[in-house]
């Protein structure tokens, strides 16, 4: 079975060697995915709904590139510093998502990779066809 890999501008991968995103058959994986910029920096810090958005379109410039789209996530795990985020976390989520949502679960941890992120997201899609 052929395995596909994509890598990203965050500054991690290199440093711990891993892949933004890796697609084995069908099944596409993506590792943690916080907020950064064109330059590997922090994007909005704490701005959840800003960073939410630049998350999932991290993840959908990802995917993109291991052939398929937004419509073909089917799970998606949420990290957060704070449940307060929460309203922006599920506005910025729904606007992604409209008419083809995913599965979701977000938690609250203590701590992501450095302190201006409040959000990381995970997530899961196929390359099956997608009955729209």
């Amino acid at each position: 079975m052929k395995i596909q890999r994509v890598f990203s501008q965050a500054p991690w991968e290199k440093m711990a060697g891993y892949c933004r995103a890796i697609r084995v058959g069908e099944r596409i994986l993506m590792g943690g995915t916080v907020a950064f910029d064109e330059k590997g920096k922090p994007f909005k810090p704490g701005n959840a709904y800003k960073q939410t958005l630049r998350c999932l379109e991290i993840i959908e410039n990802s995917i993109k590139q291991l052939g398929v789209d937004r419509r073909s996530i089917i799970g998606i795990r949420i990290y957060t510093t704070s449940m307060k985020f929460w309203p922006d976390i599920a506005k910025a989520h729904k606007k992604f998502f409209k008419g083809h949502p995913p599965t979701l679960m977000c938690l609250a941890v203590s701590d992501l990779i450095s302190k201006e992120y409040v959000v990381e997201l995970t997530t899961e899609a196929t390359a099956c066809e997608i009955e729209l």
